[in-house]
Order: C-alpha cells, then structure tokens, then sequence
C-alpha cells in the first residue's frame, strides 16, 4: 500500500479493496460523509458523526446514540481498543472507572441503565410473601449498583430461594413439634377440663381483639418458629384469666347463657345434698364448692 495517489487507471479498475487515501475532491465525496457545515448546531453535527460511523447499521446506531457528546463516544473508542489489545479480555470497573466505562460495561454484560428493568424474578413454585418481594427489589437495586452481570445476580438469587426454602420447612416443622408437645401436656394436665380451658381462653381473646384481631395474634410466629397460641406458658395464662372472667372453664361456644346453666345445674347439685346427705352438704368441701359457684353465677349475671 502506498501514500500517493492511485492514478487515473488504477481508479479505473474494478477492484474490492477499499481505497485508504483520501479523496482530495471535495465535491466528489458523498454528502452523507462530509463533515457537518462549520454553521450547524452542536446537535446535528453529533448526529451527523453517529450516522456516518454507524454506516446504515441499525444496531449500531442505537448503540451510538447512548452517548451524548463526541467526547463519549472518543472514551467508548478508546475502551473498546483496550479490551481488543487485551485479547478481547474486558477491563474490570474500578473506583475510578468513568461513567462511560460503567456505561460501556453494563453495555457488553447485559446490564441496563435503569435499575428497574434489571433482570430477576423469583421462580415458579417458590412461596413468596412480602417480605421476598421487598428483598427482591433492594436486591435488584444493589446488584445494580454494583454492576453485576445478570447470571451472576440470577445464580445469587436462587441461593437466596434455596436457603429461604430450607429455613420455612425448618420452622413449619418446629412448629409442628411444639403445638403437638403443647396441647399433649396440657391435655394430660386438664384431662376432661382441656376443651373448656381452651374454650375460655379463646372467646376472652375474642371479646376484646375481635375475630381477625385473634387470628392475627394467634398465628404470630416467635423466635423458634413455633406460634404465640402453642406457647405452653402464653395458653395456660389465658385460660385462668377466661376462666376468671366468664366465671367457669365449662365455655364450649362462648356462650355465655350455657354457661350460667351449667354452674346453675352444679349448684342445684349441691344443694340437693342438704335432704339427701346433710351431712356431707355441711362439709368444708361443698360449702367452699358451693361460695365458689355463687361468685362465678354473679359475675356471669354481671355481663349477660
């Protein structure tokens, strides 16, 4: 190849070969060439380079209109003769990496500019509550930030589901364990009084948090994963301050009436001992049994 220029016949032969040296004729270079009149907004004169270093190429061109000046597109030039003089090895971001470079290499790894178009979803079967969907998103944000290709952030995510995943059957499974080991102690203890304790303890719940208010606070989870309602100390608590309250452990349904019968048909019980066995109608036993129904009759004629 030579500097000077071909000859009049050398131009006239065909040839596939693109000619280096430059056409010193101004008029005969094609308009979509030249350079942007010395008059022409800085605009034009940068969209005028994009078309031309694009050359018809579409991809190209959408590629070339990302950046914004010259001067951006001379530093992505720039770039991309360092990756290919590195054998095509891509220069890692670092501190002092330009927002050019940053641009260049979310560009070449599949990464986009905005953060809320980063790839990344939790995949199907995976039982997500609200607190993965907002993990999700301050994860999305961060690989973001970071510049984290899309593969690597995907294969991070599926740990995440994997370890979530693994920890919800832990705790399902304590949960299992501690209602199974909370209702068979107390069961063994209560024996034919279990169904009214528990009965007592969960309509004074009901009366004062409502019906959804109760079910939100008896499926609240605690540090070991098992619910506030298995907490062995947390029922046996509540069943004495029902029991107090409604004045038996004889609640089945919350209803109160039923319940005064119930202590009424104790008392005429008792009482019926005063013909048949006076003697033991004036026991300590009956009569302590006997004061005691007629405080727990006045307080359930105190809310009927």
């Amino acid at each position: 190849m030579t500097d000077q220029p071909m000859t009049t016949a050398a131009a006239n032969q065909p040839t596939s070969a693109t000619p280096v040296a430059p056409n010193p004729d101004p008029a005969a270079t094609p308009a979509s060439a030249q350079a942007p009149a010395p008059g022409a907004a800085p605009d034009a004169a940068l969209q005028s380079l994009r078309e031309q270093l694009a050359g018809g190429d579409a991809a190209m061109m959408k590629q070339l209109e990302r950046y914004r000046s010259t001067d951006e597109i001379s530093k992505a030039f720039r770039e991309g003769y360092k990756n290919a003089k590195n054998g095509g090895r891509q220069i890692e971001l670092t501190d002092a990496s330009t927002s050019e470079e940053v641009m260049a290499y979310r560009e070449a790894n599949g990464i986009p500019q905005d953060a809320t178009e980063y790839p990344g979803a939790f995949r199907d079967g995976f039982e997500v509550t609200d607190a993965d969907k907002a993990i999700l998103s301050d994860f999305k944000a961060a690989m973001h930030e970071r510049n984290v290709p899309p593969k690597m952030a995907a294969a991070a995510l599926d740990w995440y589901q994997d370890f979530a995943a693994a920890q919800a059957q832990d705790l399902n499974a304590q949960l299992a364990r501690v209602a199974g080991e909370t209702q068979k102690t107390l069961r063994a203890e209560w024996g034919g009084d279990y169904d009214g304790q528990i009965g007592a303890a969960q309509e004074l719940m009901k009366a004062h948090l409502g019906q959804d208010g109760f079910g939100e606070m008896m499926s609240l989870r605690l540090m070991d994963g098992s619910r506030l309602q298995d907490s062995l100390p947390f029922v046996k608590m509540m069943a004495t301050i029902g029991a107090d309250y409604y004045g038996s452990t004889a609640i089945l349904t919350g209803d109160i009436e039923a319940t005064g019968k119930t202590l009424e048909a104790q008392k005429q019980e008792l009482l019926a001992l005063r013909v048949a066995n006076p003697e033991k109608f004036k026991s300590d036993d009956v009569q302590g049994k006997l004061t005691k129904i007629y405080a727990q009759l006045e307080k359930v004629s105190a809310r009927t």
